[in-house]
């Protein structure tokens, strides 16, 4: 009895324990002005501290032992996670905000400013047909009696649809906004999501958002210190002693592109840098000047809807739900303003802008700071994010090296139209040693390009961080393989068929497009220059129908990060188009004249000058068809899609007259009829067209030294049509980091080697350059195996030249190596406030300790070799002496001893 009262005691002490913290839960969540249920890490957060202190968390209660799977409650989850996130305020309740124009006359940084930066379409449910009034016969009625029967007895337990409601649902119980309406049509429901300036700063600080620091005011505060944190006055040097001749050792600043986890404490407020200060625009701060522009709040609020609630986010996948059609669309809305003036100095940029910037301060070394100012990347990437901007920065890095070598490449045509002679003299050899060179120099630089932007856009590191794709699907009932909590697995052996039948299909495509080309061949014999032609078109159409192919393929293999599923689909499209691109050039270099002779005569021989006029021929003719083939795509198509999708969501009538007519719509309405873009596919299109061009400029260029002038001006007319389709055609872009190009910095690099290989072995065997300055002494004319060790010399010679250069050139700057440490030491004092280890580690008598030396050891008894590992040391050399000849032994009076006998010594 005793027992049972003690229990029953131990019981409703228990229970109320747990009403008194829920009583101060729901009195939290009361005070806040907050509906029941929402933002259960609040009352987490309340459990927590009630009672005890913030640091000693209450221990969780046992779970019940059950037998089902994902029973595990995440009550405690929450709560453990309250303390590591801010606290986010609630979201204001109303049945109407302001408009925008109204929103806008607040001041960028009010707290309660609300920025509707995103649209999110739904469709509008259809409802089902009562055919409950219609009249049934008996055979009829029976008939549907037994289906719902037989439906009743198999239909499964249906899930919960996902819908507007539910994600409104998430999106306010994560601090979020929403307005929604119809469309015009009445068949879509738009849902206008919108944060406050307060809700995007806490949650910046949640996720540690790189911003930049303002360089000035942080060197106030580091030369200031922090004594209230342990931390002395900071000052960072910039330039060598007086004694040294006070010389500058870096290109930046000591607190120059200084990008700082975002925090919202009042002291560090002012440190981070504002958008006027950064648009990029060479002076035009007509921004606003707030703390987050578009591009970084389109950032913030998708991590507020895809985060998970541990980081204060709603936990809604919207590309999951983009995939499953439950979300028709997830608009990042255009900012007009910023819109207008990218439009201004990028599209409408003149045409004698250099594409990038060319610094001339380690060409000059007299110069400080000198430059030709080109096309304002900066800006370009404020308004699309980092990873656009990174991939236009490749462009048009890419493109000023085809700028500088079609300057080279026109004195060389000049020259050959006044020589006559093409493959005579040795101006082809030496084109294709600059090409060579050129190639080289320019993977080198952009690789120290590379690293110089990840520093100044804050990208260091950002590729560590790798998320889950929300199209990968792991096998059912099984945990994550890593860390055995809840999760996605997919196995190896169940990818390897997929993997296998992928190969099979990229195989038969290649023996299709390669038994297309060797056709094309032999129609050049009838006709070359339509040959020609339909060779460039069948290139083109083979290249987009397997674009299709292979990423259906990818797709089905299931990858379960962004990276590696882009990795794996450049690699499939960087194969065919080798072979779909190149291979009817090589044919005509190497084979064609062996296979027609030369000049279409059937008399087959040697080949040299008809092999390289046939090759200017057919590349002209390639480089001229996809240029125009990638300008109607990149134009007109977008426009023609553009008008289909206006007429059949409304917004192109035709009145009585049949005049067609513009209807008026909201501005995500009008959104929602951009193209839709496929952000990481067409990125990688993208690339892997440039890839494509400068394997023609490195492969061929010798036999055309115009080609680097066809793609120089393709890609400059390319860079404006490139943002004028984002910014007029397409839907904006979600704004998401990079890091670096990955694969095609490899692809490109391999291009280099196999252009130096295909450029000296056309000159080798195609030309008569290494006839006409053969030595007499070594005979009339080379012989074949004379030729072959010529091409293996010159080959072995340049990739020596280029693994040299490789290793001669850092990867990364020193100067660059230099600011991301600072970046790093500077953030570890200014945003985390560590201590200095000088006032930490040292006590205040570390530095009069007596220090005493002892003669000997007092620790333990001196020992022997023999004692400690063995007594054959002494054996072992005396054998050694025994055995040694007399003379090459030492002689010393301590080596014998006094009694030694003759018997001994011999």
């Amino acid at each position: 009895m005793a027992d049972e009262q003690t229990g029953e005691n131990a019981f409703e002490e228990a229970t109320e324990e747990d009403t008194q913290l829920e009583a101060a839960a729901d009195a939290l969540e009361a005070a806040q002005n907050e509906q029941p249920g929402w933002w259960r890490w609040r009352k987490a957060a309340a459990l927590v501290t009630f009672g005890k202190k913030a640091d000693e968390p209450p221990p969780p209660p046992v779970e019940p032992v059950s037998s089902v799977r994902g029973t595990k409650p995440d009550f405690w989850k929450l709560a453990k996670h309250a303390q590591k996130i801010k606290s986010i305020p609630p979201s204001p309740k109303r049945a109407s905000y302001p408009p925008l124009a109204q929103e806008q006359q607040k001041d960028p940084e009010d707290p309660t400013r609300i920025y509707w930066d995103m649209t999110f379409v739904f469709p509008v449910k259809k409802e089902k047909k009562d055919d409950a009034e219609e009249p049934k016969s008996d055979f009829q009625q029976a008939l549907g009696d037994m289906k719902a029967a037989v439906k009743k007895r198999l239909k499964k337990k249906k899930k919960h649809q996902f819908d507007h409601t539910d994600f409104i649902g998430k999106v306010t119980a994560a601090g979020l906004v929403t307005s929604a309406y119809l469309s015009i049509q009445k068949d879509e429901i738009y849902v206008r999501v919108g944060a406050t300036h307060e809700r995007l700063c806490i949650q910046a600080d949640n996720i540690n958002f790189p911003t930049p620091l303002d360089e000035d005011r942080l060197r106030l505060v580091c030369e200031a210190g922090l004594p209230q944190y342990q931390i002395e006055p900071m000052k960072i040097p910039e330039r060598t002693p007086p004694e040294d001749g006070e010389k500058t050792f870096s290109r930046f600043r000591a607190y120059q592109h200084i990008n700082g986890k975002y925090d919202t404490s009042e002291e560090l407020a002012p440190l981070y840098r504002r958008t006027h200060e950064h648009t990029g625009f060479r002076g035009d701060n007509s921004q606003e000047r707030t703390l987050f522009n578009s591009m970084r709040r389109l950032k913030l609020m998708w991590s507020c809807i895809n985060d998970e609630p541990s980081l204060g986010g709603a936990g809604v996948a919207v590309e999951k739900r983009v995939q499953q059609k439950k979300i028709l669309a997830a608009l990042a809305m255009h900012n007009q303003r910023e819109r207008k003036a990218l439009y201004e100095h990028w599209v409408r940029a003149s045409i004698f802008t250099l594409p990038s910037r060319i610094d001339l301060q380690g060409m000059l070394p007299f110069c400080c700071d000198c430059y030709l100012e080109g096309m304002p990347l900066e800006a370009y990437k404020e308004y699309f994010g980092e990873k656009q901007g990174l991939l236009m920065a490749f462009k048009a890095h890419i493109t000023t090296g085809y700028l500088m070598m079609s300057l080279f490449g026109i004195v060389v045509m000049l020259w050959w139209a006044n020589t006559g002679s093409i493959t005579g003299d040795g101006s082809v050899f030496i084109y294709a040693c600059v090409v060579g060179l050129w190639s080289v120099l320019s993977m080198e630089s952009w690789r120290r390009q590379e690293r110089e932007l990840a520093l100044k856009w804050g990208m260091v590191g950002f590729e560590a961080q790798q998320a889950r794709r929300p199209q990968f699907k792991g096998i059912p009932d099984m945990d994550d393989a890593v860390t055995g909590r809840p999760g996605a697995f997919f196995p190896p052996h169940r990818r390897t068929c997929r993997v296998a039948f992928a190969k099979l299909v990229t195989l038969i495509c290649l023996g299709l497009s390669v038994a297309f080309l060797v056709g094309c061949v032999y129609y050049k014999k009838q006709n070359a220059t339509a040959g020609a032609l339909v060779n460039s078109v069948g290139i083109i159409v083979f290249k987009l129908a397997y674009e299709k192919v292979a990423v259906k393929l990818t797709d089905a293999e299931n990858w379960m990060t962004d990276t590696v599923y882009a990795d794996k689909l450049i690699s499939r499209l960087s194969v065919f188009n080798f072979v779909n691109s190149y291979f009817s050039l090589f044919f005509t270099i190497f084979f064609y004249c062996w296979a027609f002779g030369n000049e279409g005569k059937e008399n087959k021989g040697p080949c040299r000058m008809g092999a390289f006029r046939k090759l200017q021929q057919d590349l002209g003719i390639l480089l001229a068809t996809q240029i125009f083939a990638q300008n109607i795509t990149n134009f007109i198509v977008p426009y023609i899609q553009l008008i289909v999708k206006m007429k059949t969501e409304g917004g192109l009538e035709r009145d009585e007259n049949g005049v067609a007519r513009v209807n008026e719509m909201s501005t995500p309405g009008v959104e929602y009829l951009l193209v839709e873009c496929d952000e990481q596919l067409d990125n990688i299109k993208a690339t892997t067209m440039e890839a494509t061009q400068y394997g023609y400029v490195t492969l061929f260029s010798a036999a055309f030294p115009l080609a680097p002038l066809m793609t120089c001006i393709n890609n400059l007319v390319g860079l404006r049509m490139d943002a004028y389709k984002y910014l007029c055609t397409y839907r904006r872009i979600q704004p998401f980091g990079f890091e670096d190009i990955g694969t095609f910095q490899s692809i490109f690099e391999l291009m280099n080697y196999l252009g130096i290989a295909s450029s000296f072995l056309a000159i080798v065997y195609r030309t008569d350059v290494l006839k006409n300055y053969w030595p007499a002494k070594w005979g009339a004319e080379p012989s074949r195996h004379q030729e072959d060790v010529v091409f293996m010399v010159i080959c072995s010679f340049y990739f020596g030249f280029m693994l040299m250069l490789r290793v001669l050139i850092d990867d990364v700057p020193f100067d660059v190596e230099l600011q991301i440490k600072r970046n790093d030491f500077l953030n570890s004092k200014i945003i985390d406030h560590v201590a200095d280890e000088a006032d930490t580690a040292l006590s205040p008598t570390a530095l009069t300790v007596a220090v005493e030396v002892k003669d000997r050891d007092t620790m333990e008894p001196y020992s022997t070799y023999d004692k400690l590992f063995g007594r054959g040391l002494e054996e072992a050399v005396r054998k050694v002496e025994e055995i040694s000849p007399r003379p090459l032994r030492p002689v010393s009076p301590r080596a014998a001893p006094p009694d030694a006998s003759p018997k001994a010594d011999a």
